[in-house]
């Protein structure tokens, strides 16, 4: 009798175990209230390796998310998980890879590089005039600790290929690079020269999301005229040629 019990709390341990390892991850997200910005579609596999044909942040489409999650930090209530995402050889797919951990107050994220689509981001940014251009931002994550507000930020970003559209086609303008950091609790893009559009920026992200930018800049004498035109609506420029942008 006490070795059928034995095998039978046995078999029960097994059984258990197979339904952990095997969890479909339809099953826990359908049961999972995800913030309101976030939606996924077509997801398979299961809560530990899965994936979304697709996933929309903040209205933002992320295609072909994966997911890699680790089960002994779940037991200390924290979430360590690899996530993938897009074709990073795709210049119109945001394309993601890297390490975050989550826990109730604190996102931790390690070795992580992305790659957003230039026309896809600047249509967010509440510029004075339509704008279109092409290239793809890069950011890379070294290190980056918020909790609540930013605590660390060790990285660096660039605009690729930067292109804006002019009277006679596009404009080439080369290259734009950097660097993240944290100050007074937001996240900070700076951004010096040299580059073409002779762009100095300082980025400031806050926790509620309502972003600041101090920027000026003086285009290159080699670039178009109708660049230098367009300039004009910055205003009129300092002694030294620079046009002021505040966003």
């Amino acid at each position: 009798m006490k070795s059928v019990v034995k095998y039978g709390l046995l078999g029960l341990l097994v059984y258990g175990i197979f339904l952990i390892v095997y969890l479909p991850a339809t099953q826990v997200l359908g049961h999972v209230s995800l913030p309101k910005q976030v939606s996924l579609a077509g997801v398979s596999g299961t809560i530990w390796r899965g994936k979304a044909q697709l996933a929309t942040l903040q209205g933002l489409p992320v295609n072909n998310l994966r997911w890699s999650l680790d089960f002994l930090p779940l037991l200390m209530g924290r979430f360590n998980v690899d996530v993938q995402a897009g074709n990073v050889r795709d210049s119109q797919d945001i394309a993601f890879n890297g390490h975050i951990s989550l826990s109730s107050s604190r996102i931790h994220v390690q070795q992580a590089q992305a790659y957003l689509p230039t026309d896809l981001i600047i249509t967010m940014l509440p510029l004075p005039f339509p704008v279109k251009a092409q290239g793809r931002f890069k950011i890379l994550l070294n290190d980056m600790d918020y909790q609540q507000s930013c605590q660390t930020v060790d990285g660096s970003g660039q605009w690729l290929n930067a292109k804006v559209v002019g009277l006679n086609g596009w404009i080439d303008l080369g290259n734009f690079d950097a660097t993240l950091g944290c100050e007074n609790g937001s996240v900070l893009l700076n951004v010096s020269e040299p580059n073409s559009f002779g762009l100095t920026a300082r980025a400031l992200l806050p926790a509620n999301g309502k972003f600041s930018v101090n920027a000026k800049f003086k285009p290159a004498d080699n670039l178009p005229e109708e660049v230098h035109q367009a300039a004009q609506f910055f205003g009129q420029p300092d002694a030294q040629g620079y046009y002021t942008l505040k966003l």
